[in-house]
This record gives structure tokens, sequence and C-alpha cells, in this order.
């Protein structure tokens, strides 16, 4: 039900608990480290090899023998605390789609707020009591902050992430993370959430539907006819009105209730609708 084709992408995928193959019975698989060009010949042979790339070094230019600086700025390191906290989101997501025991426990004890929505995610994803009680005080350790202490923790902690100034922060891999877990339910959604993914909102706001892609099919472009003309509504029928340079358009609720999608234009411009 997700299209690329308008200006305006929205993606509105709800949150739904339950079990789903991941993959491997240690979590997800993060990215593979990438070797150095420098790195010793060890490495090839089975040796560690470097996790990071060695900065950019000045180059000298043909014509004055100047030293051009590199364009880009470098990354900057990540701190110990955020290294375990990127271990550990990997890890939180236990195969068949449980939360894992012990990367919540570890969370609580790390204390990144990037791990967060890390958590509310699994705690949407478990159905053990005692297990949800453990995300619930690792949030809190996190946080500072009390929500919910049940399995009513996913809605609670979605509005308390969305109320934070600074906004919520993710943890360095965040969307490809979520990518893979989308991934694991239909593969298709790795074209839309994957490492370095332009986006408007927050990944982790991205939810899943609860269907494949184009599980539910979009209206297209659809046919339209002037309001005085629209005798099958009611008058007092409820409809979606959106204007867009000057240009009005009606979508009839009982109409999208069962598209939920429209790609359209309007007003000169692609637009998507999502109900």
């Amino acid at each position: 039900m997700i299209k690329l084709r308008a200006t305006l992408l929205v993606l509105s995928l709800f949150a739904l608990p339950g079990a789903v193959a991941c993959g491997n019975s240690g979590g997800l698989t993060g990215p593979e480290p990438t070797q150095s060009p420098a790195a010793s010949g060890s490495a090839a042979k089975g040796g560690p090899s470097s996790a990071t790339a060695p900065a950019a070094s000045p180059t000298s230019s043909p014509d004055r023998g100047a030293v051009v600086q590199p364009t880009t700025e470098p990354e900057t390191p990540l701190t110990a605390q955020e290294k375990e906290a990127v271990d550990i989101m990997w890890r939180m997501i236990d195969r068949y789609g449980a939360a894992n025991r012990g990367a919540v426990v570890a969370a609580g004890g790390n204390g990144h707020r990037g791990l967060v929505p890390v958590l509310v995610e699994a705690a949407g994803r478990t159905f053990e009591p005692a297990l949800a009680l453990e995300i619930a005080r690792a949030l809190e350790k996190i946080t500072g902050s009390s929500v919910g202490g049940d399995f009513a923790l996913v809605d609670p902690w979605y509005s308390w992430m969305s109320r934070q100034d600074p906004p919520q922060e993710e943890l360095k891999g965040f969307d490809e993370w979520r990518g893979e877990l989308l991934g694991s339910i239909d593969p298709s959604f790795r074209q839309f959430i994957y490492a370095g993914v332009p986006a408007r909102v927050p990944i982790w706001t991205v939810q899943w539907g609860g269907v494949v892609r184009d599980g539910i099919p979009p209206l297209e472009f659809p046919k339209t006819i002037a309001a005085v003309h629209a005798d099958f509504l009611q008058p007092d029928e409820p409809v979606f009105g959106v204007t867009i340079n000057g240009e009005s358009r009606a979508y009839p609720h009982r109409i999208l209730g069962w598209h939920e999608l429209v790609n359209d234009q309007l007003g000169g411009e692609l637009i998507t609708f999502v109900f």
C-alpha cells in the first residue's frame, strides 16, 4: 500500500504485536564491518579487521603542489556507551520476533536515550507479563519517567517520545535496524526503510500496518464528479477535503475506508493521501 510516485510520501504503518521470523537465534544481523584499505594482511587470513575506514588524506594539486583538504567532515566517533547501545539494539529482537530478555536488561544498564524506541518496539512484541515489566523498568531507568508498567506500554511511550524537546534520539543504524524488522515481514519493505534513507519524519514513527506491501489496493487517480451531482452521498456523510494551489477535492470516508490510500493529482501536484 506504499507508493513512491507522489511528491509527498506518508508512511502510515500501525504497530501490531506478533511473532515474525527474524532470521537467527541471536537477534537481527547487523551491518558487516568494513575493512580498512590500510589493514594488515592478517585480516585477510582470518585476523581481526578494522571496523572503521581511515580519515581522508589531503591530496596534492597537480598544478601548484598545494594541499587540498577533504570536502566532507569525518564522522564523529561513537562513544563507548553508544557502541554498546548499538550492539544492544541489534540483539533486542530475537528469532521469531520475540524480545530478548538479556538485551532488555542490558538496555536499562546502558542508559542511552536512543534505546527508548528500540525498547518500545520490543514491548509491542512480547506477551509475557514479567518481560513487559522488565521493559518498563528499563525505560524508567533510561528516561526517569513512568508511563505504565504492564502491556499498555506502546501507545503511552509513543506519545511520550512525540513530546520530547529536543526530539527523541535515534541510534546510529536505527533506520537499517527498523528496515530489517519490517523486511522480516515483507522483504519489499527494505526498499522504503534502509540505512541512510532520506526521511521527513522520524524513523521510529514508521510502523507496520498489518499487511504486506500493497495488501490493500490503493485508489489510483480516481474519477471525480462535481459535488452537486454526488447524489450517492448523504448530506451529513463525512468526507476528507483537500485543497492544493486553489483546487479542491473531497474524498468520501466510505471509499477511503476500503482503500486507505489515494495516489492522485491535485492543483498540478502529485499527492499521496493516507487515511
